[in-house]
């Protein structure tokens, strides 16, 4: 609304205020007009007074020079100001000084002495019209500045949290922008009424069809002020959606019969009421919408907004841009990523769980490109009712079963959701915005692995970096130093150690195999010996011990190394722990290593059958080797970094192992950093040339070959246990992708997989949401912060961030021998 006036006086004069409509009442400025030609500006300055506590004194000093006529703006946010008022101005400070809530007040300065104010620099005006949020002010008097003496009758007022001229939030109709920064001013004995402004009607009364409004196309067909009445069908913090009803729809599915209202609702307003709104209609960073001016409440109306099913997958069955601003429903969606479920109570769904490509199918094969293109198909994502980053709470995220967030109750990859609401866009993906009456969440958290019965189990884990820290001089226990890669200090690690052995002891192997354990020896302050005693502690009884050698050697010598424990009382391992030192590669200079693998014979108890299990961890794909800096393949950028290193890792190993003395059951298991139908794995199986499309071949710069990269001819006869008995299981999720996958595994010679009756994979951490790992969870809650989220329980889940992999084994008398 424009309203003009005259300020007289060879001065600068305060004329506006604002608080905006933004959470923390931003953007948040004040206006000053320029009443004469200035040309020293410097002379001049402004500050506020806070919460009545007296003048803060001149807070800024303006600069260059100004003439009769024109403005002088202070802002805390120019973006904003631009983006809520529409203009640039000319002259603009961004200044703390424009820091105003409803209590305080602006001085204007002239060589350090206050020339007009605005607000009583000692009063607290909490409850006077101009209060917090209220919206904005205008000055309506010619008088000359004043000097330091406030009249609130000088002013008009738009009311608390007001922003279309109206006194009170009860009479207030619609939050409008402020437009009273491109005020002109001219004599007031001549006033001019306000400009005209457009009408909204009564309710029931013709207004355009919401549909017409959407139009077919990604943008709306109607531009500029429009009238709409439609059912209010769900709240969010920055507006409301409104449908059109059924009896005025337009039959066309191609167009939406539902729209996004920016601004603030009418206090009477909820779900199911008829609404009428004057408004802009535009586009929002391409979610459809119209910026309410004026609002009308109607009333509950008989008709009923029916949900739109979503189904699953909707890709060439639904274009969702057709039922933007619609309330929909889908059900029984699957939980594929759970990356912003903590940061902004966003989850995404889709028909399915997202693959990695290559854990699906052979690289650059047909079944491969088709998991590649699902990555991004059949998306939809859940969306929290506010705009707040790290929320104590996520609006929709209860049942009658449990009210909140907790470790206890987290939501879990692979879950199925069900929820309805209105649909929007926003950051490039649809979303629907459920209340939690409109929300459910089917989980499946597993207690206890689902093992096959069997004579003995053997099991793969990854211990995430278990640290347990330098004893010093004193006896005390530190975890600063430079090999440490585990927890930081004595409370991470406590966490960290108390959900390994909860994990281990739930796990119940006979054998398992340990990756991310510190590399520090077998003594009784070595992290194996550690964690080996904790889990016995917690057992009640020395049920574990672990595999040990004389041969310091034999773990290599990286900071972290692999580890083997056993329960005694089931088998007994004979000859010693040996290790097979993997290749390394020479990257100009840079030597690229990787941990040895671990090798134990063992013997069943019961049956005397024999059994050999080799522990890996193969080279990660993170760092770089050779041929990732130096013309890499596609093949090579498909699998990841240093996937040759770990193509010579894998024949080094099945070379090594075909030369030692070892029982024909022979388990590989552990990490090894490739997925199911990567290089790697196809080397240590069934691999044939022929039959893969490709040649696999070594890395340069190793101790393979001279040096020189060779073709491999055929694969070494193990078999994945996976793909026989659990071909949809995975270990691992990649928050990069969204994706997951298997980079676990435990491979079988031909006569161990004649014994093998099942395989299992854990789900108690792949599935679980990050925030619950040990030290994210002690850095998000802290309870002398009053956080209010609690994700220190302790139990299995998220103990690692590699779901456990066990097979059971039917064993049979027997002792031969392979070499």
């Amino acid at each position: 609304k424009k309203w003009r006036s005259t300020v007289k006086g060879k001065w600068v004069v305060l004329t506006a205020v604002t608080d905006g409509p933004l959470t923390g009442g931003l953007p948040k400025g004040f206006e000053i007009y320029v009443t004469a030609d200035i040309a020293d500006l410097s002379l001049y300055g402004a500050g506020a007074a806070n919460n009545g506590g007296g003048s803060d004194g001149q807070e800024i000093t303006f600069a260059g020079s100004a003439t009769a006529g024109s403005y002088i703006y202070v802002t805390t946010d120019l973006a904003g100001f631009v983006e809520y008022f529409g203009f640039t101005p000319a002259q603009v400070y961004v200044s703390s000084a424009a820091s105003i809530n409803g209590d305080d007040a602006i001085e204007l300065f002239k060589n350090g002495d206050v020339i007009d104010v605005f607000g009583d620099i000692n009063v607290d005006g909490s409850g006077q019209p101009w209060d917090y949020l209220d919206g904005w002010a205008y000055r309506l008097s010619d008088d000359q500045p004043n000097l330091g003496i406030f009249d609130v009758a000088q002013w008009s007022y738009s009311g608390v949290n007001a922003w279309d001229g109206e006194t009170s939030n009860s009479t207030a109709a619609s939050p409008l922008p402020l437009v009273t920064f491109t005020t002109e001013f001219t004599n007031i004995d001549d006033p001019v009424d306000p400009p005209p402004t457009a009408e909204i009607g009564a309710c029931f009364e013709p207004a355009t069809l919401i549909s017409a409004v959407q139009g077919a196309g990604t943008s709306v067909a109607v531009s500029g002020d429009v009238i709409i009445e439609g059912i209010v069908t769900g709240f969010n913090d920055d507006g409301f959606f409104v449908q059109e009803e059924s009896s005025d729809s337009d039959g066309d599915s191609s167009t939406s019969e539902g729209i996004f209202v920016f601004g603030n609702p009418l206090a009477t307003m909820a779900t199911g009421h008829l609404v009428r709104v004057l408004g802009e209609a535009g586009e929002f960073f391409d979610n459809s919408q119209i910026s309410a001016a004026q609002l009308l409440d109607c009333g509950v109306t008989d008709e009923v907004v029916t949900p739109v099913d979503i189904p699953m997958p909707f890709d060439g069955i639904l274009e969702l841009e057709s039922i933007e601003g619609m309330l929909a429903k889908v059900t029984d969606a699957t939980v594929y990523s759970l990356d912003n479920f903590t940061r902004f109570g966003e989850m995404n769904l889709s028909d399915g769980l997202k693959w990695t490509p290559a854990d699906v199918a052979v690289p650059q094969s047909e079944a491969y490109l088709a998991q590649v293109d699902n990555a991004s198909a059949n998306i939809l994502l859940i969306a929290d009712d506010n705009g707040d980053r790290f929320p104590e709470t996520i609006s929709y995220y209860s049942t009658p079963e449990f009210d909140g967030l907790n470790y206890a109750n987290a939501p879990r990859i692979g879950d199925f959701v069900s929820a309805k609401g209105p649909v929007f866009f926003s950051f490039g993906n649809y979303r629907i915005l459920p209340t939690k009456e409109h929300f459910s969440i089917w989980r499946k958290r597993p207690a206890l692995p689902d093992v096959s019965a069997g004579d003995v189990t053997v099991a793969s884990f990854n211990v995430l970096n278990y640290f347990n820290g330098q004893v010093q001089a004193d006896g005390s226990v530190s975890f600063d130093y430079p090999e440490n890669r585990g927890a930081q200090d004595a409370t991470e690690f406590a966490l960290q150690q108390a959900r390994i052995v909860a994990a281990l002891a739930a796990m119940d192997a006979d054998v398992v195999s340990l990756v991310e354990i510190e590399d520090d020896g077998f003594g009784s302050d070595s992290a194996i010996a550690q964690l080996v005693k904790e889990l016995n502690t917690v057992l009640g009884a020395n049920v574990y011990r672990f595999a040990r050698s004389a041969n310091s050697d034999v773990t290599g010598t990286d900071a972290i190394s692999n580890a083997i424990i056993f329960k005694p009382s089931v088998v007994r391992r004979f000859g010693p722990l040996q290790g097979i030192q993997l290749p390394t590669q020479d990257n100009n200079g840079d030597i690229v290593a990787m941990r040895n693998a671990l090798v134990q014979r063992f013997r069943h108890r019961k049956t005397g059958d024999t059994f050999a299990v080799v522990a890996n961890h193969f080279k990660s794909k993170g760092s770089q080797c050779f041929e990732d800096e130096n013309s890499p393949t596609e093949l090579d950028a498909i699998q990841g970094s240093c996937n040759a290193l770990r193509v010579s890792a894998a024949v080094k190993l099945g070379q090594r192992l075909k030369r030692m003395w070892l029982p024909k059951k022979v388990l590989i298991t552990g990490d090894l950093n490739a997925y199911s139908q990567e290089d790697p794995i196809a080397v240590l199986t069934d691999y044939a040339p022929e039959q893969r499309g490709y040649t696999i071949h070594t890395a340069v710069n190793t101790e393979l070959n001279n040096g020189a990269s060779v073709a491999v001819t055929r694969g070494f006869g193990f078999v994945s246990v996976k793909e026989v008995f659990d071909p949809s299981g995975y270990s691992y999720y990649f928050f990069g992708t969204d994706q997951v996958g298997s980079l676990d595994h435990i491979l079988a010679s031909p006569q161990a997989m004649k014994a093998v009756v099942g395989l299992s994979h854990w789900n108690i951490n792949a599935a679980e949401m990050f925030q619950l790992q040990y030290d994210q969870a002690l850095s998000f809650y802290n309870g002398a912060n009053g956080d209010l989220i609690d994700f220190t329980a302790i139990g299995p889940y998220r103990s690692s961030d590699h779901d456990a992999v066990i097979v059971s084994l039917d064993m049979k008398r027997q002792h031969r021998f392979f070499k």
